[in-house]
C-alpha cells in the first residue's frame, strides 16, 4: 500500500512515535511509508530508514497553502492514513485529500471521518505506547519487542557540524556542554533560570576547558540572555540561531546535555548523548527519555502533576530540586566512561 501517517505536533511527540514507525514498517515491510509533518518538525524524520518520503506543510495554514497541499497530496494517491494526531482538522485535511481508509483515535469528534476508528484508552504507560498501540490495531496483533527512537545524523551532517563549530570558534574536540534552558509548553516545565545560571558559573570553575552551548527558540533567546547576563568565559547563546536539523547535529557532538522535560531532551536522548532530565509538574512515568544514557531529578509536589502553562503557586516542584543535587547529577554523567567528544 502507499501510506501517509500524520505526525505528531511537538518535537519530543514526533520522536515518541519513531518506534511506532519502525514498527509499522516492520508489520507492513512492502508498503511505501510517507509522513506529513509541521515545517517546524519535519527535520526528526530524516535520514530515516523506514521512511521514503517526508512532506513538510506549514506551521500556520493560509488558505492558498490549505488548498495547494490538498491537492499535492490528493496527487500522490495514497491508499492508507494513518492519524497520530488527535484533531478533528488533521482528519478533515486528510479526507479532502482523498483518504478514505482513515485510521486513528475516535476523539475530538472526528468519528465519522474516520474508516477505522480506534477507541480512545488513557492509561499511565509511556506516551510512545499512544502511538504503537495505533500499529498494533493496524497490524491485529501485539508488539513483542522494543523499536528504536533513535535519531540518524550521517557523515555529512557530522562534517557539517564540526564546520558550525569552527564557526564560533570551537576546536575540534573540546568538551560540550549543551543546556536547554527552557520549554516551549511553557514556563511551568522549566527549572529556576537562577539556578541555571548557578550551575553555568559553578561548572566554568571546575570545567574550564568546556565549551557551554544554550540552546532554545527565537521566542526564548532573551530568557536565556538574561540568565547568561554578564557571565564571561566560553559560553555561546544559539537560541533562535539554529534550524532544528543544525541543533540535532550540534547536540550529537556533545558530551552532556542538561535540560527540562522539553523536545529537545527527546532529542538528545534519541542521539544517545548523556543527559540530565529536569522534571517538575510532568508525570516522568509517561514522558520520560526513551534512551538509557539519562538520569532524570524529579521530587513532584503536592498539586504534582498539572497541565498548567504558568504556575498559579510557588513552583515547588521545581523549587525543589537544588543547584547542588544538579551539579552531583551531571559530574557523574560528564565522567561517565567512553564518552565522546565532537
Amino acid at each position: 500500500m502507499n501510506t501517509v501517517i500524520r505526525s505528531p505536533n511537538w518535537i519530543g511527540d514526533g520522536i515518541m512515535a519513531l518506534p511506532a514507525i519502525r514498527a509499522f514498517k516492520e508489520f507492513f515491510p512492502a508498503d511505501r511509508l510517507t509522513i506529513v509533518a509541521k515545517h517546524y518538525l519535519a527535520d526528526i524524520f530524516l535520514n530515516i530508514s523506514e521512511i521514503d518520503h517526508v512532506i513538510d506543510i506549514p506551521d500556520r495554514w493560509s488558505a492558498p497553502a490549505y488548498l495547494a497541499h490538498v491537492i499535492h497530496i490528493k496527487d500522490m494517491h495514497f491508499e492508507r492514513g494513518i492519524l497520530f494526531t488527535n484533531s478533528f482538522s488533521s482528519a478533515l485535511f486528510f479526507r479532502l485529500a482523498g483518504i478514505h481508509s482513515l485510521s486513528g483515535y475516535d476523539r475530538d469528534a472526528r468519528g465519522w471521518l474516520l474508516m477505522d476508528k480506534i477507541p480512545n484508552r488513557t492509561d499511565n504507560q509511556h506516551h510512545q505506547f499512544y502511538y504503537l498501540r495505533i500499529i498494533e490495531h493496524l497490524a491485529g496483533q501485539k508488539i513483542a519487542h522494543p523499536f528504536p527512537s533513535d535519531l540518524i545524523v550521517d557523515d555529512a551532517e557530522k562534517s557539517r557540524a564540526r564546520n558550525l563549530l569552527s564557526g564560533l570558534g570551537i576546536a575540534s574536540g573540546r568538551d560540550l556542554l549543551a543546556i536547554a534552558p527552557a520549554a516551549a509548553y511553557g514556563d511551568a516545565k522549566t527549572w529556576l533560570p537562577e539556578r541555571f545560571r548557578e550551575v553555568i558559573m559553578a561548572w566554568q570553575a571546575s570545567y574550564p576547558e568546556a565549551d557551554i552551548l544554550l540552546l532554545g527558540s527565537q521566542g526564548e533567546k532573551n530568557k536565556i540572555e538574561r540568565i547568561l547576563a554578564s557571565l564571561p568565559g566560553r559560553i555561546h547563546n544559539l537560541a533562535g540561531r539554529l534550524t532544528l536539523r543544525e541543533t540535532i547535529i550540534i547536540l550529537a557532538h556533545c558530551r552532556l546535555v542538561i535540560c527540562n522535560d522539553s523536545g529537545l531532551m527527546h532529542v538528545a536522548s534519541s542521539l544517545n548523548v548523556p543527559l540530565l532530565a529536569i522534571f517538575g509538574p510532568t508525570d516522568s512515568t509517561q514522558t520520560s527519555p526513551l534512551g538509557n544514557n539519562f538520569r532524570l531529578l524529579h521530587h513532584g509536589a503536592d498539586c504534582a502533576p498539572c497541565r498548567h502553562r504558568e504556575c498559579p503557586t510557588d513552583h515547588r516542584c521545581m523549587a525543589a530540586i537544588s543547584s547542588n543535587e544538579v551539579l552531583t547529577a551531571a559530574e557523574a554523567l560528564w565522567n561517565l566512561p567512553g564518552i565522546r567528544k565532537n
